[in-house]
C-alpha cells in the first residue's frame, strides 16, 4: 500500500466510524421521539430506510475503503438516513444538528465537488423542512422563528465548509507543489551529496598519495636541512667577505660623489659664462647692425656726392664753353677793331680785356674740371672702399649671428649637461644610500644567518616529530578512506 492508498483508507476509515456512531445516533433519536409523532413517515419506515443507509455505509466502506469511489457512497448512505430522518421527525426542530455532522465529517476527505453537494443537500433538507414544521408541526406560532434561524444557520455554515475546502485544496495544492519541489531538490541533493562523496573518496586517494609523498618528503627536508645547517655557515663567512667589499664600494662612491659635486659646479659656472658670451654676441650683434646702416648711410652720401661732382663738372664745361665763345667773340672784335682803324681802338682795348678775361677764365675753369675730376677720382674710390666696409659689415653681422646661434647651441648642450651632472650626483647619492642599506643589511644577515645555523638543528629535530605525524595522519586516511568505501558500497 502506497501513501496515497493508506490516506485514502485512513480517511475513509475515520469517516465510517463517524458515520456509524451519526447514524446510530439518528436510530436511537428515532426510537426516542416516537411519542407524538407528526408526519407521513412512521417510525418502522424510517427505521427500515435508516437502516438501508448502515447498510450502504458498510458495504462502502468494505468494498471501497482503499479506493476514492468509497467517500461518495459512504457520504450517500448518510444523507440517505439524514433525508428519512429530517422527513420522519418533523415535530423535533432541532435535530436539524445531525446536517451540521454531515457538514463537518464531508470536510474529512477535502473534495471540493463532494463538499458541495453535501452542503447543497443539507440546506435544502433544512429550508425544505421549513414547510413541513408548517404543515405537520403543533407549536408553529412559538418555534417558526428558531426553525428559519436553523435553515440560515445551515445556509451560512455550509458557505463556511465550501469556502474553507476551496481555501484548503489551494493551499494543499501549493503545498504539494512545494512538497514536490523540495522532494525534487532533495533528490537532486541527494545525487549531488552522492558525487560529492565520490569525490571526496577520491580526494581521500589522492590525500592518501599526498601523504606519502609528503612523508618521503619531510624525511628528504630532514636531510635537506642538515645541509642547510652547513650552507648557512659558508654563507655567513660569504657575508663577512661581502661587507668588506661593500666599504670599499662606498669609499669609492662618495668619492664619485664628490667629484660629481665638483663636475656640477663647474658645469653652472660654464653656463654662466656662456650666457655672459651670448650677451656679448647679442651686443655685439646690434652694434654690428648699427654700423651696417652708418656704413649704408655713408655709402648714400659719397653717392650723393660723386652726383654732385658730375654735375659741377657739366658745370665748368659749360663754363669752359662760354670762355670758349667769349675768346672767339673777342678775336672777332679785335679783327672789326683793326678794320676800324683809329675809330676801333678802343674797341681792340675791351676786345683783348675780354680775351684776357676769357683766357683767365679757361685756366681757372680747367683748374677747377682738373681738381673736380681728381674729387670724383676721390669719391669713386672712396665709395669703391665704403662698398667694401659695407659688404664686410654685412659679413661680419652674418658671422655674429652664426656665433650666436654656436653660442645658443654650446648654452643648450652645458644645459642639459648640468642636468645629466644634477642627475649623476643624485643617482650617486642614492647609490651612497642604497649600499649603506645593503651594508645594514647585510649585518642583519649576518646575524640572521647566525640564528639561522642554530635553528637548523632544531628545524631537524622538528622534521622527525613531522614525519611521525604524518604516519599518525597517514593511517587516520586509510581509516577515513576504508569508511567512505563501505559508505559508498551501502549506497
Amino acid at each position: 500500500m502506497d501513501i496515497h492508498e493508506r490516506h485514502i483508507y485512513e480517511s475513509n476509515l475515520l469517516a465510517f466510524r463517524f458515520a456509524c456512531v451519526v447514524q446510530a445516533f439518528e436510530m436511537i433519536s428515532t426510537v426516542v421521539y416516537a411519542r407524538d409523532r407528526v408526519g407521513f413517515i412512521n417510525t418502522a419506515g424510517m427505521l427500515v430506510f435508516q437502516v438501508i443507509g448502515l447498510i450502504i455505509t458498510i458495504v462502502a466502506f468494505a468494498v471501497y475503503s482503499k479506493r476514492t469511489r468509497g467517500k461518495y457512497i459512504l457520504m450517500a448512505g448518510m444523507c440517505f438516513g439524514y433525508f428519512f430522518l429530517m422527513l420522519g421527525i418533523v415535530h423535533v426542530p432541532y435535530l436539524y444538528a445531525f446536517g451540521l455532522g454531515l457538514m463537518v465529517l464531508v470536510l474529512l476527505y477535502n473534495d471540493r465537488r463532494l463538499t458541495l453537494i453535501v452542503c447543497v443537500f443539507v440546506v435544502a433538507m433544512n429550508f425544505l423542512y421549513i414547510p413541513l414544521f408548517r404543515t405537520y408541526s403543533e407549536e408553529v406560532e412559538t418555534r417558526i422563528n428558531s426553525v428559519m434561524t436553523d435553515a440560515v444557520f445551515c445556509l451560512l455554515l455550509a458557505l463556511m465548509a465550501i469556502l474553507y475546502v476551496r481555501l484548503n485544496s489551494k493551499q494543499n495544492s501549493e503545498t504539494v507543489d512545494e512538497i514536490q519541489t523540495a522532494a525534487k531538490r532533495q533528490e537532486e541533493d541527494a545525487a549531488t551529496m552522492l558525487r560529492i562523496g565520490e569525490e571526496i573518496a577520491a580526494k581521500l586517494v589522492d590525500a592518501n598519495e599526498s601523504m606519502e609523498a609528503l612523508s618521503d618528503k619531510v624525511i628528504s627536508s630532514a636531510d635537506s636541512s642538515e645541509q642547510i645547517a652547513d650552507s648557512v655557515t659558508l654563507t655567513a663567512e660569504a657575508i663577512q667577505t661581502q661587507t668588506e667589499m661593500n666599504s670599499n664600494i662606498t669609499s669609492a662612491l662618495e668619492d664619485i660623489a664628490h667629484q660629481s659635486r665638483a663636475m656640477r659646479s663647474n658645469s653652472d659656472e660654464v653656463s654662466d659664462n656662456v650666457n655672459d658670451g651670448n650677451s656679448l654676441v647679442k651686443q655685439l650683434r646690434a652694434k654690428s647692425e648699427e654700423s651696417s646702416t652708418i656704413n649704408a648711410e655713408t655709402a648714400e652720401m659719397t653717392s650723393n656726392l660723386q652726383q654732385s661732382a658730375g654735375t659741377v663738372k657739366e658745370i665748368v664745361d659749360t663754363i669752359l664753353s662760354i670762355s670758349g665763345q667769349t675768346n672767339l667773340l673777342a678775336l672777332n672784335a679785335s679783327i672789326e677793331a683793326a678794320r676800324a682803324g683809329e675809330a676801333g681802338k678802343g674797341f681792340a682795348v675791351v676786345a683783348d680785356e675780354i680775351r684776357a678775361l676769357s683766357e683767365h677764365t679757361k685756366e681757372s675753369a680747367e683748374q677747377i674740371a682738373a681738381t673736380i675730376d681728381d674729387l670724383i677720382n676721390r669719391v669713386n674710390t672712396a665709395s669703391d672702399n665704403m662698398q667694401l666696409c659695407v659688404d664686410s659689415a654685412n659679413q661680419q653681422s652674418e658671422i655674429i649671428v652664426q656665433t650666436g646661434e654656436k653660442f645658443e647651441t654650446i648654452l643648450e648642450k652645458v644645459t642639459d649637461l648640468n642636468k645629466r651632472a644634477v642627475k649623476i650626483a643624485e643617482n650617486v647619492e642614492a647609490c651612497v644610500d642604497a649600499n649603506t642599506k645593503v651594508m645594514d643589511a647585510i649585518s642583519n644577515l649576518s646575524a640572521t644567518s647566525e640564528e639561522v645555523a642554530a635553528s637548523s638543528q632544531s628545524s631537524i629535530e622538528i622534521s622527525k616529530q613531522c614525519e611521525q605525524d604524518m604516519e599518525n595522519t597517514k593511517e587516520i586516511l586509510h581509516e577515513i578512506l576504508k569508511i567512505s568505501n563501505s559508505t559508498k558500497k551501502r549506497d
